[in-house]
């Protein structure tokens, strides 16, 4: 599949999950600015085309790209997809959500963070904000995945 193939099927699949939510955009739909000042900041040929933006109250945020992840908490750090080896949820959030939530069907929509797991034995925490765009993030990353083999 090519990039525009990748950036069209993520794309409806991200509108089905409900995005736009509150912090989480498609990437066509952020203003000139922010796209301008985050283009200038990567190689956009190794990044490939941007789709989702995933925001967190907190002010992190992650972008989704066809061939790419850049990831915004204390500094930009880009992953590539093919090096994504796996999610979990990390046991903190995991205590945390069994607190805040008794009921383990409704738990998954309490979580905010996901750890990022690479084939290089390395790992990366995520911010993502509560329900729908914990939910859609985890579920159109496994559809990336699946779409780049």
């Amino acid at each position: 599949m090519t990039d525009l193939e990748i950036k069209n099927n993520i794309s409806e699949k991200a509108v089905e999950y409900g995005i736009p939510t509150e912090y989480s955009f498609l990437y066509d739909d952020l203003s000139n600015n922010f796209k301008k000042e985050f283009e200038s900041n990567i190689d956009q040929s190794k990044f490939g085309i941007p789709i989702i933006k995933f925001g967190h109250p907190n002010g992190n945020w992650l972008i989704v790209g066809t061939k790419k992840l850049a990831i915004k908490s204390e500094k930009l750090c880009l992953i590539g997809i093919e090096q994504i080896k796996g999610f979990e949820v990390p046991k903190s959030e995991s205590k945390k959500a069994k607190q805040n939530q008794p009921d383990r069907m409704i738990r998954k929509f309490e979580y905010e963070v996901l750890t990022i797991n690479n084939h290089n034995r390395n790992s990366i925490d995520v911010w993502l904000n509560k329900k729908v765009d914990y939910y859609g993030f985890w579920h159109i990353m496994i559809r990336l995945l699946n779409l780049k083999k």
